[in-house]
């Protein structure tokens, strides 16, 4: 017979990790709530991960970080938003709208299972948009954002010819080598899927657009009845269409009194456009934003350096609030 799963468990030198669960919009929504093992600091921080991950994080790199800040002190919630991981919801009603409504919740049962008002966001790509979107409801003490780009900008035209330039790189320097040619002449290279990478961008970009515009003429009826009231209103946010006017509307959330860290990779390829932007804003507004680039990192920080790297980032900066 199997044993039954512990809600709460012991970890030796972090703490104590318990299953907890919050109502969002009539569904149960799951997390962790990591709690030191001697007290604690005056901030706790909450985990808010990308779109289609869940409270782990790519290859468990949120859980790796609450269990370290938690040996720190700090006491900490990851959860999976509705639809993700083993919260309840659908998948593909999910929206950025949702997963502030989401974010909103877990703020509210984090703050009554630790009775700290001050909170650290630590959001993961598009996790980051979603904190950033939702700021004048969250108690916000600081933000650490990892790999965190510019609203409504997932298919952009410019983030594209930017990612073609990295990947020419990395293909040519694939083309100096020997091993290359043997395995495509052997057929194991795929010419189509190379030229999809660097080039389909240019055919998808029309393609997009006339897509888009038949969604939009197909929308408008259904907008004015009672239950597509938020789909469309998500819809809206999420549309490539807007790119231009979603990024300045959201980054003026964020505060003069607001510490911000933010933290790209130098490997991934749809870090420079979003630097830029970013720092552009930072600059023209004078925000307390740091910017850090860990040299060779990709997007999910996926070697156990750069994990080391993005965790002692995080210290100096949680230190400076604590």
């Amino acid at each position: 017979m199997t044993a039954g799963l512990k809600r709460e468990t012991l970890i030796p030198g972090v703490g104590r990790e318990e299953a907890v669960s919050f109502p969002v919009q009539g569904d149960c929504v799951h997390g962790v709530l990591s709690s030191p093992a001697d007290g604690g600091k005056s901030v706790g921080i909450v985990f808010v991960h990308g779109w289609s991950g869940n409270r782990a994080g790519p290859h468990g790199l949120l859980t790796g970080l609450a269990r370290h800040f938690a040996a720190l002190g700090y006491p900490s919630l990851r959860f999976d938003f509705r639809g993700r991981g083993e919260s309840e919801g659908e998948g593909l009603e999910a929206s950025l709208p949702s997963m502030a409504e989401d974010l909103v919740g877990a703020t509210a049962s984090f703050r009554e299972a630790t009775g700290l008002d001050r909170v650290v966001y630590f959001g993961l790509c598009s996790g980051g948009n979603v904190t950033i979107g939702t700021l004048p409801s969250l108690p916000a003490a600081g933000l650490i954002l990892l790999s965190v780009y510019p609203f409504s900008d997932g298919d952009a035209f410019g983030r594209d010819v930017h990612r073609t330039f990295h990947y020419l790189k990395v293909y040519w320097h694939k083309a100096t080598r020997g091993d290359t040619w043997r395995r495509l002449f052997r057929g194991d290279v795929s010419v189509k899927g190379v030229c999809n990478v660097l080039f389909g961008h240019f055919l998808n970009r029309g393609r997009n657009r006339k897509k888009e515009g038949e969604q939009e003429q197909e929308e408008k009826p259904a907008s004015s009845g009672r239950g597509a009231g938020k789909t469309a209103k998500a819809a809206a946010t999420e549309s490539r269409t807007q790119g231009g006017e979603a990024p300045k509307k959201h980054l003026a959330k964020l505060r003069a009194d607001l510490p911000v860290l933010m933290v790209y990779g130098t490997s991934d390829p749809d870090a420079p456009a979003a630097r830029t932007y970013f720092g552009d804003y930072v600059s023209e507004h004078g925000l307390p934003v740091d910017m850090v680039e860990i040299p060779g990192a990709n997007h999910n920080f996926s070697s156990v350096d750069w994990k080391r790297q993005v965790s002692e980032l995080a210290d100096s900066f949680l230190a400076r609030l604590a």
